[in-house]
């Protein structure tokens, strides 16, 4: 029996399994990857894994036993891979090493492409950027403010280890719609996960405050699902918020979006052996409605 997948060696130490083969196969589906693992075809050093995230050491050996030659194997299984195409649009650069990059992202673009943002987002920036890049987290699309990228695979690593151990501090600032008189600690989980944020006041207004946020966790849309529990969701906030009061406050400030920013993150870099605090201005059009409401 011949197979369209010849054995492969694992070329990075700790990678996932899954990943691993997304990153050999790329016009293989990823949901056919992932049935391929579940269903036995795959070994390891002749072992069979069932396991995605079974994590790789360097020279094991890799087969996905699949009947059928190539043009057949791609027929039945296979995906046009996307052609991204580099942006070319400057960085506001927090700071960089030859390790990492942190930059403050804008209002509005993606961090990575999807269906609506093909070429338009952080990703596609970077590709005209620097040669190697690794992303390490995400801001979503309206979210402004420190995002780090890795310059380094195994750097990426440490990196990521910081964010899954909670031993890099995030601080956001949000305009939500009421009034938050005191510190918060909302606890409410998230699609089934524990999920932990801290709420300080920082300014109030006619109807609305300003708040300072510190997750613990990081469940998707974390602080703007709380927020909006907490019954003071963020101002422009489509999907969690008032929809009346959002059309109202855009008609009045021209927001666009959400006001979510992400201020600040500190943390001790493993490799330069010091402790890093990068802090990322509010964009300009945020503070400029701060402004307007102080009036």
């Amino acid at each position: 029996m011949k197979f369209y997948f010849q054995k492969v060696k694992a070329d990075r130490e700790n990678e996932r399994l899954d990943k691993f083969l997304r990153r050999v196969y790329p016009e293989i589906r990823r949901s056919v990857i992932q049935k391929f693992i579940r269903s036995g075809k795959v070994t390891v050093d002749e072992v069979r894994t069932k396991d995605g995230s079974y994590r790789l050491k360097i020279g094991q050996e890799i087969l996905v036993k699949v009947p059928g030659n190539q043009d057949e194997i791609k027929k039945k299984y296979g995906r046009v891979p996307p052609e991204h195409i580099p942006l070319k649009m400057d960085l506001n650069v927090l700071y960089e090493d030859e390790y990492m990059l942190g930059i403050n992202k804008p209002v509005g673009i993606s961090v990575q492409p999807g269906t609506k943002t093909f070429n338009a987002s952080i990703y596609n920036i970077l590709l005209s950027y620097d040669s190697e890049f690794y992303l390490v987290h995400r801001l979503d699309k309206y979210t402004s403010g420190v995002l780090l990228i890795s310059k380094d695979y195994e750097f990426t690593k440490e990196l990521s280890e910081l964010f899954q151990s909670h031993k890099l501090e995030k601080k956001y600032v949000a305009l939500v719609y009421g009034l938050i008189r005191d510190k918060l600690k909302i606890k409410e989980d998230l699609d089934g996960k524990k999920a932990v944020t801290f709420v300080r006041p920082k300014e109030f207004f006619n109807g609305y405050t300003l708040v300072e946020v510190e997750i613990l966790t990081g469940r998707k849309h974390q602080i703007r699902r709380h927020l909006a529990f907490n019954e003071t969701p963020v101002i422009g906030d489509e999907i969690y918020g008032n929809v009346a009061v959002n059309k109202e406050f855009k008609k009045r400030y021209g927001l666009e979006g959400y006001f979510l920013h992400c201020e600040e993150i500190s943390f001790f870099h493993p490799k330069k052996k010091r402790a890093i605090a990068l802090k990322a201005p509010l964009p300009n059009q945020r503070a400029r409605i701060l402004e307007l409401l102080r009036k």
